[in-house]
């Protein structure tokens, strides 16, 4: 058997490296009456599927690789790398993994730049990077400054929805084990939203189940309602918890000469505020009337005698 080509215009020889100072290219006609005989134009398999090797690895069907970036030196600087594989049809690209039979109705229903096919042990798309995966709108222009902002493994931007999720076992799940499971951030608007048509918008599950903080002199949290209370606290079932007696709260003393809590001016009416003393007592204030010719003003929540806790 001879070399391989060497120059543009040689024979390629199969099993042996052929060069070519120009491009292949490799084109399907049409000729047969019968029309055009496969769906492929160029196929390269390996017989059975299988052939052994000196070491534990596999063999790849194409290894395709672009160039890297080229300095010049001159008028044109650095010619910049060049794509490993470019591919143009219904879908870009179409992968299987070997367990995933092939699904031409689905290929000719995605439209897809890459489809990927997996089974249920297996992703149809992996990838590793920072970030992994990147995904843009079509009408987003591409944030360089953004995708490296974090190591992130999916990064989706949008002029819509970022990222999106729907599932019957929840639409998106967060995991963490030292920081937040999932994170929202807004400017202008809420930093997470939930909604739900017949259960909670939003529920929590921890120690605290929910916690809300509020920077400066932000409120820890707000809650509304059309029609019904605003805030509901579910009774925990006890024992009987034994007989009434009169008694006389005491009070913290307030007066003009500034005796006193020093509570919010701009205090919204409604706003409970819980607060501690030096020596550990805690008390609790109710706004009863917004800022409107003078400040906000306060009243004191007045209990019952204290007692230890014994559960």
């Amino acid at each position: 058997m001879g070399a391989g080509a060497d120059n543009a215009g040689d024979k390629m020889v199969v099993g042996r490296t052929n060069e070519s100072e120009e491009r292949t290219v490799l084109v399907a006609k049409g000729g047969d009456e019968d029309g055009y005989g496969e769906d492929y134009v160029l196929r390269v398999a390996i017989e059975n599927d299988r052939v052994l090797r000196d070491v534990p690895e596999g063999v790849d069907a194409v290894h395709a690789s672009g160039t890297v970036p080229l300095p010049t030196g001159g008028a044109l600087g650095t010619l910049p790398p060049g794509n490993g594989l470019v591919a143009v049809g219904a879908n870009g690209v179409v992968g299987y993994v070997h367990d995933a039979p092939r699904d031409k109705l689905q290929e000719q229903q995605v439209h897809a730049g890459v489809l990927g096919a997996g089974t249920t042990a297996s992703p149809g798309v992996f990838g590793r990077g920072a970030p992994g995966v990147v995904g843009y709108s079509q009408d987003a222009a591409r944030d360089v400054a953004w995708e490296a902002a974090d190591p992130s493994a999916v990064c989706g931007r949008a002029t819509g929805i970022g990222v999106r999720g729907k599932g019957d076992d929840g639409g998106v799940r967060g995991e963490s084990e030292n920081n937040f499971g999932v994170e929202g951030k807004s400017t202008l608007a809420s930093g997470v939203r939930g909604a739900s048509e017949r259960a909670a918008g939003v529920f929590g599950e921890g120690s605290p189940g929910v916690m809300g903080n509020g920077p400066g002199s932000g409120n820890g949290g707000v809650f509304e309602s059309e029609k019904g209370a605003q805030l509901r606290l579910t009774p925990r079932r006890m024992s009987p918890l034994g007989p009434t007696v009169p008694t006389t709260p005491e009070a913290v003393l307030v007066n003009e000469r500034q005796r006193g809590p020093r509570l919010p001016k701009n205090g919204q009416a409604g706003e409970f505020t819980a607060l501690d003393d030096p020596a550990g007592t805690c008390t609790l204030w109710f706004c009863v009337s917004g800022p409107g010719p003078g400040p906000a003003r306060w009243a004191q929540v007045l209990l019952g005698p204290a007692f230890d806790g014994r559960a």
